[in-house]
C-alpha cells in the first residue's frame, strides 16, 4: 500500500513509472486500474487546477470523485480526527488531501490504511512537481541536463523540486533569493548537491537556463509579510530578465500568479511561457500518479 506525500517518498523507478503510465493512459483513454473505484478529495485551502485536473483524470480512468467538504462533517461537532479517517475506511479507495499543516497528512496516513495522496501542504507540492518535469522532460525531449533558475520566495514548490534533484540526475537548479529568506529557509529544506544559490542576478547563469520559473510570493499558507515583496521585487521575472535567455529558454509558474508582484504579463503570456501546458499535463501526469499508488 503507497501514500504519496513528499516527492521523497519515491524513487527514480516510481518515476518513470508514473511518468509511462502517464503517457500511456492519456494517449489511449483506457480506463486503468482504477475503474469504479472512490477517491475522496479533500480541499481545507483553495484550488483550481488541481481540483478540476483530479477530477477530470480520475472521471476519464473510469472512477468517482467525491468531494469531501471538512465544514459538513461531524468534525465540527465532536468526531476526532482519528475517527473521522477511520470512517473513511469503510467507504473510500483513496484520498487527495489538501492542507495547511503537513502533520495533518502525517497524522491521517496512520488511521486510513489505503492510498493517500498530497494535493498541496504548507511543505510540500509533489504532484505539481512531477508534472513540471514530465513537462519540461516532454519540451527538451529528456535526451540533456535540464538547468532550471528560480526566482523569489523558497516555498513548498520548491521544496518538492529540492527533493526531485535528488533523484533525477539531470536537473540543475539555481535558487536566485534575499539572503534573508534564503537564512530563514535554507535549514528547513532538503540538501541537495544539484542546487546553488545566489542572492543577486547573474547573468551568466540567466543565460546558461533552459527553465525560468517563479511563483507567488505570498503562499496560502504565509503569514502576511509585507517585507517580502520588497525583498524579492528584484527578482520579478519580466521582459528585461527573459531577454537575457537564450531562444529555446522556457517560463513555468504553477499558477495562480500575482501579475507586476512575482511575474509580469508580457511573460506569463508571451512566446517563451509553457504555463497552460504545465496546467494541462497536472491532469496528464495525476492519471499515472493514480495507476501507480493502486498498482
Amino acid at each position: 500500500m503507497k501514500h504519496l506525500l513528499n516527492i521523497s517518498d519515491l524513487n527514480i523507478n516510481d518515476i518513470e513509472e508514473i511518468f509511462k503510465f502517464s503517457e500511456d493512459l492519456h494517449k489511449s483513454n483506457q480506463s486503468s486500474n482504477i475503474r469504479g473505484k472512490n477517491i475522496g478529495l479533500i480541499f481545507e485551502k483553495n484550488s483550481t487546477r488541481t481540483r478540476l485536473s483530479f477530477i477530470t483524470g480520475i472521471n476519464q480512468m473510469g472512477a468517482n470523485p467525491l468531494d469531501i467538504r471538512f465544514g459538513e462533517l461531524n468534525l465540527k461537532r465532536s468526531e476526532s480526527f482519528e475517527d473521522t479517517f477511520k470512517m473513511f475506511n469503510l467507504y473510500l479507495d483513496g484520498i487527495l488531501y489538501r492542507t495547511d499543516d503537513h502533520n495533518k497528512l502525517i497524522k491521517a496516513s496512520n488511521f486510513f490504511k489505503k492510498p493517500l495522496i498530497n494535493g498541496l501542504s504548507n511543505l510540500s507540492h509533489p504532484c505539481q512537481i512531477l508534472a513540471d518535469i514530465f513537462t519540461l522532460q516532454k519540451h527538451f525531449k529528456n535526451n540533456k541536463e535540464i538547468i532550471i533558475s528560480w526566482f523569489g520566495d523558497m516555498n513548498n514548490v520548491l521544496y518538492s523540486f529540492f527533493e526531485i534533484s535528488n533523484l533525477i540526475s539531470n536537473i540543475k537548479i539555481n535558487v536566485f533569493t534575499s539572503n534573508r529568506i534564503l537564512d530563514d529557509c535554507l535549514p528547513k529544506f532538503p540538501k541537495s548537491e544539484s542546487v546553488s544559490f545566489h542572492t543577486k542576478l547573474d547573468k551568466k547563469i540567466i543565460e546558461m537556463s533552459d527553465c525560468i520559473m517563479t511563483d507567488v510570493y505570498q503562499s496560502m499558507n504565509d503569514k502576511k509579510d509585507n517585507n517580502k515583496e520588497k525583498e524579492l521585487i528584484n527578482f520579478q521575472v519580466n521582459s528585461e530578465l527573459m531577454s537575457l535567455t537564450k531562444e529555446n529558454c522556457v517560463f513555468c509558474h504553477c499558477l495562480p500568479s500575482k501579475i507586476d508582484s512575482e511575474v509580469t504579463r508580457e511573460v506569463i503570456d508571451g512566446k517563451k511561457s509553457i504555463v497552460l501546458e504545465q496546467a494541462y499535463n497536472r491532469m496528464v501526469v495525476q492519471k499515472g500518479i493514480l495507476n501507480w499508488i493502486f498498482n
